[in-house]
């Protein structure tokens, strides 16, 4: 695998890197493989990170913004492929992935000339026989409502194909691909920020009948799962409605839900005013924008 990378992004997540990068050298992987990006955390995590990844030979591009995940990771990407690197493995602050199931994913994208995305089975990191993910889908009736193949089944109750292809698109937060799927579709969009842009980067690949996209389903990374706030709601809101205005679809109806929803929130008797007053302006805000902003 000397022409892997194997991209991590922080923002102010020094020491989940730290350990997560310690666990990952410790079985065998190069440490020539690891770039990690400093999307302009704290001036403390990111010097912290800086004198880690130096200390280890690692890669380390410091941004100069926080310009977002596809922007940040992009910086590593335009690094690597600078370096010769064919393959490129992004991977979240907060995923266990072990050598072993690197390699796997490496195998797969090397052996299957039509294979463009790979991904793993992603599992909750602390009820490890909960499924997180077998594959990202999105519902177009629904205006590219998104959701995750078995999430929140045990393994023990799922029966699945090994290698699944059922899917729109492979989650960001473990997702692998190669030099000629940036030469078939380019580069992620930047102007989603976060959320939906590994969803919109995969989706492009429908429009081409050849190309695939899959989930190995007997490899295994874990994740910590999180709670959604006003700041993730605000941008899961505002690229919806970007990426139904990208592929044309109409979504009056998506708008009238989520205006119905931000009313909603505004007179619940649960919580205090103050914070229901603010979610709903946040979430007036990310329709208007999901609505006039102009896209890149």
């Amino acid at each position: 695998m000397k022409d892997l990378a194997i991209i991590i992004l922080n923002y102010n997540s020094s020491q989940k890197i730290v350990d997560q990068v310690n666990r990952l050298k410790a079985q065998g992987v190069d440490p020539s493989s690891l770039y990690i990006v400093d999307n302009y955390s704290s001036p403390h995590d990111r010097e912290k990170l800086r004198k880690y990844t130096s200390n280890n030979q690692l890669h380390f591009i410091q941004s100069q913004e926080n310009g977002g995940y596809a922007k940040g990771n992009r910086l590593a990407i335009d690094k690597a492929l600078n370096d010769n690197k064919n393959y490129f493995l992004i991977l979240n602050p907060d995923i266990e992935i072990s050598y072993q199931v690197v390699q796997g994913l490496y195998d797969a994208l090397a052996n299957e000339s039509n294979l463009y995305f790979v991904g793993p089975r992603i599992c909750d990191k602390f009820d490890r026989e909960y499924i997180f993910s077998d594959g990202g889908k999105v519902d177009m009736d629904l205006y590219f409502k998104a959701s995750h193949t078995n999430g929140g089944k045990k393994i023990s109750d799922v029966t699945i194909a090994e290698i699944n292809t059922d899917i729109d698109y492979v989650n960001g937060s473990a997702m692998m691909f190669k030099k000629e799927t940036l030469d078939l579709i380019g580069m992620m969009r930047e102007d989603f920020f976060m959320y939906f842009e590994e969803t919109e980067w995969c989706y492009r690949l429908k429009s081409i009948p050849y190309a695939k996209q899959a989930i190995i389903t007997t490899l295994i990374a874990y994740h910590e799962m999180s709670k959604q706030d006003d700041f993730q709601n605000f941008y899961m809101t505002r690229n919806r409605i970007f990426l139904c205005r990208l592929y044309n679809l109409p979504h009056s109806k998506l708008i009238s839900d989520f205006l119905y929803q931000a009313q909603k929130k505004l007179f619940n008797k649960k919580g205090s005013f103050k914070d229901n007053l603010t979610t709903f302006i946040s979430q007036l805000k990310a329709i208007t924008e999901g609505k006039f902003k102009k896209l890149v």
